[in-house]
């Protein structure tokens, strides 16, 4: 049993960095095709065709993670089906549950490897993406249309533009005394990054009411650098664990409201769990032993049934950062909804064999 074990979870984890492989490449391929007249009309030259490529490569690997998955369920079943494999599973006594029992180990270690490798790796490709401010990252820029707002202590800042990842500007100050009035309001025209803190050039300050006459602000000594910045303006889910995890608090800083970044914080941390439940769907699906079986049907609509899963999916996560969906049910739903197909389906297999 161990060497059968041993030899499903090899033809899975080789189905899988196959389709994985595939999809970034070919994603990956009309995506800088898409966006082809930017990426060459800089002075990088043709190469940065493959740059832009392997920048956007772990952010299409994370939104094709479960989808890929499953497909590699799916061919897993496909060629133990056309080499007549899964009769004599069968004949073992492996019984679908059994199968499930097997393949559970890949599949959920493979998915929180990616998972692990998405932390890692999206956050810093994503801000070398917004620093060349091409494609869809241009949404993610700073400017008139989309100021960044964020909180330093007693002090509320708003920056309408930012040129470059070390500058920003069309700034404006608001700095509030304890009981949450405004007290300064300040309009900065520049503010340049520097180990000392943000260097302002243009600054005019009101005190409101005109109590007082506020000290001239030359320097804005704060925790935030260009780093952080690309961090509050990036969307919530290119973001890592570690940052969704702060800024889902309220009070914290971000482009979104706190809830988005719950959201997509438990929405990658439950992939394991989807990948699983898709299983539980999979397995049933794909147990086909007639003498002339090739598979191809039952792939199809192992494939469908990951649409259908993708879109549920994708649907309540947009209801969810919008704030219309409580996290947990747009998060809980659809794992769920395919949890309890899974068992149907699961079961019927069994009572079939019986």
């Amino acid at each position: 049993m161990i060497r059968l074990s041993i030899y499903m979870i090899k033809t899975f984890v080789l189905s899988w960095l196959t389709v994985t492989f595939g999809f970034l490449v070919l994603v990956g391929l009309f995506d800088a095709l898409a966006n082809g007249g930017e990426i060459i009309s800089g002075d990088r030259g043709f190469i940065a065709t493959f740059e832009y490529m392997i920048y956007r490569a772990p952010v299409i690997f994370d939104r094709v993670l479960l989808f890929t998955v499953m497909v590699a369920m799916l061919l897993t079943y496909v060629k133990l089906i056309r080499q007549h494999e899964l009769v004599s599973l069968l004949g073992f006594g492996l019984s679908v549950p059994r199968q499930i029992a097997m393949l559970t180990p890949a599949v959920v270690g493979v998915t929180m490897l990616s998972i692990t490798f998405i932390n890692t790796a999206m956050p810093p490709a994503v801000r070398s993406l917004q620093a060349w401010g091409i494609g869809e990252y241009k949404r993610t820029s700073i400017s008139e249309e989309k100021p960044l707002w964020l909180q330093d202590g007693n002090r509320i800042i708003k920056a309408a533009g930012r040129p470059n990842m070390r500058t920003l500007t069309n700034l404006q100050f608001f700095d509030q005394e304890e009981n949450g009035d405004i007290s300064i309001i300040s309009w900065i025209d520049r503010a340049d990054y520097s180990p000392d803190g943000w260097v302002l050039k243009g600054v005019s300050r009101l005190a409101t009411g005109d109590r007082f006459t506020p000290a001239p602000l030359s320097v804005w000594s704060t925790e935030q650098n260009p780093e952080s910045i690309a961090k509050l303006a990036a969307d919530p889910r290119d973001l890592s664990l570690k940052d969704m995890r702060l800024f889902r608090i309220e009070g914290n800083s971000g482009s979104k409201p706190s809830f988005a970044y719950g959201f997509w914080h438990l929405h990658r941390l439950t992939r394991p769990l989807a990948a699983f439940v898709l299983l539980m769907c999979a397995v049933p699906i794909m147990q086909r032993t007639g003498r002339e079986e090739s598979g191809d049907t039952a792939l199809i609509i192992g494939i469908i049934s990951g649409f259908v899963y993708l879109i549920i999916d994708g649907g309540l996560s947009t209801f969810a950062v919008s704030g219309t969906l409580p996290i947990g049910w747009a998060v809980g739903f659809p794992i769920a909804l395919f949890a309890l197909i899974g068992g149907f389906l699961c079961l019927k297999s069994e009572s079939l064999r019986l």
